[in-house]
């Protein structure tokens, strides 16, 4: 592959990844949204971040598994209290990480 080729390549991967995320604030930044709106923007990235976590964590041997031999259930568990009473994403994260750790050694 020559090089002029790969630059083209890389340029339309900027494109297509930079773009779409450019246009929106471009547009939208002059614009006041009304209070509903951005209330309702505010719950995105928590439900965008369940809807990737839920299924990878429910799923246990390509089936839903919501039996207490579950690892990544007790991880997603006591990870969602400690978030909510602390509100400290590094702790989560750790603990989230240590009870799984630790499920997979006892569990497994």
């Amino acid at each position: 592959m020559d090089t002029t080729r790969l630059i083209w390549i890389f340029l339309g991967m900027w494109a297509v990844t930079y773009l779409p995320r450019l246009l929106p604030l471009a547009a939208l930044s002059q614009v006041r949204l009304p209070r509903t709106v951005t209330t309702w923007l505010s719950y995105l990235p928590a439900s965008i971040l369940s809807a990737l976590i839920l299924p990878g964590a429910l799923r246990g041997n390509g089936a839903i598994d919501v039996s207490p031999s579950n690892p990544s259930l007790w991880a997603l568990l006591i990870s969602f209290v400690v978030a909510l009473r602390t509100r400290n994403l590094i702790l989560t994260v750790v603990v989230g990480g240590a009870v799984m750790f630790i499920t997979r050694l006892i569990l497994l």
